[in-house]
């Protein structure tokens, strides 16, 4: 999340549980146009780190940071648009999108 918070200019004391995390992240106000982009980040880091936790138990395979916070953006433009990114140029548009108004 601090990865999000830091491209969004945030700062943000992270609660202790998980549970807590998710309650106080819907309470951000922010922009109506990507209000419904908002409300996914959570879920979309939560599942980076679920499978990347499975890639270093189970396979003996880790992924450098860098490209962890680059899956999460691809998963979280996946997730939005239900479909896996085909075009370089609006996935950067999409990712420019994500400001606070």
């Amino acid at each position: 999340m601090e990865y999000v918070l830091l491209h969004f200019s945030l700062q943000w004391v992270m609660p202790q549980y998980v549970k807590e995390a998710y309650a106080s992240w819907n309470t951000w106000r922010v922009d109506k146009s990507i209000k419904k982009v908002w409300v996914m980040i959570p879920g979309v880091i939560f599942w980076c780190l679920w499978t990347e936790r499975n890639r270093r138990y189970f396979d003996r395979l880790s992924t450098p940071n860098h490209s962890l916070k680059a899956r999460c953006l691809l998963m979280l433009f996946s997730w939005v648009h239900l479909t896996p990114v085909f075009s370089t140029e609006q996935f950067l548009d999409f990712v420019s999108s994500l400001v606070l108004v």
